[in-house]
């Protein structure tokens, strides 16, 4: 097989160190005639390995559960706060109130407000006052004897229960929402829209509800004063 110079292409015999023609030194083996030399720009590199794809639903997965996490620990932060206030106020409200003397009496709900005299503060016939227990009595009231309206009695530690109930009321709604009557009882305040009437009496706590009762405020006033007298 016939073999060339690389610098000028004249043939070359075999062993031949330098061309005959050009005088150029054969360093690289002669390159037989009709091979064909392959340039290693035509070798098709080889891809690189792909990166591994990051998993969307594995970070939205793992963003929701912190999310999650976090309005958690708000939450019993919250609680924890909301908890350490009310105690806080509870020992204020003890505090406050150790030097109330202690209701004695007898404990006989209907005995504080007979049927008579829920009939003259309502204006409307009263035909039953019913003991449920010892701490409420239901009265049976109207022109047919349809309606009714309860009132109930804190005998021992009302006076805190009616300064915790205004306190957290106070604090839930961030405003005062309770209205005072003055000149019944100890103290006597009124609920939002005349909800409810609550009257303490030493540490008695009488309340009457008046939202599904029927019953009007002056008409609780009237009632809650004469309890006052009795206590």
């Amino acid at each position: 097989m016939a073999i060339f110079c690389a610098s000028c292409g004249a043939p070359l015999a075999d062993g031949t160190r330098f061309c005959e023609k050009c005088g150029a030194a054969v360093t690289n083996p002669p390159v037989p005639a009709g091979a064909v030399t392959t340039s290693p720009a035509a070798i098709p590199p080889i891809p690189a390995p792909a990166a591994p794809k990051s998993n969307t639903a594995v970070k939205v997965i793992v963003g929701i559960l912190a999310v999650m996490m976090f309005l958690c620990l708000l939450v019993v932060g919250s609680c924890v706060y909301i908890g350490y206030r009310f105690k806080q106020k509870a020992h204020e409200f003890t505090k406050e109130m150790e030097n109330v003397p202690a209701y004695t009496g007898k404990r006989e709900p209907c005995a504080m407000l007979t049927a008579e005299e829920a009939s003259t503060a309502l204006g409307l016939p009263v035909s039953s006052a019913e003991p449920y227990g010892s701490s409420a009595c239901r009265y049976t009231y109207g022109a047919e004897g349809d309606r009714q309206f309860d009132i109930q009695y804190t005998w021992q530690g009302g006076a805190m229960t009616m300064g915790i109930t205004r306190g957290a009321m106070k604090h839930i709604s961030g405003m005062q929402t309770f209205t005072a009557v003055n000149g019944l009882g100890d103290e006597a305040v009124l609920g939002p829209m005349a909800s409810v009437l609550m009257m303490r009496k030493g540490d008695v706590l009488v309340n009457m509800d008046l939202r599904t009762s029927g019953v009007p405020a002056d008409a609780a006033k009237k009632m809650a004063r004469t309890i006052a007298d009795r206590l």
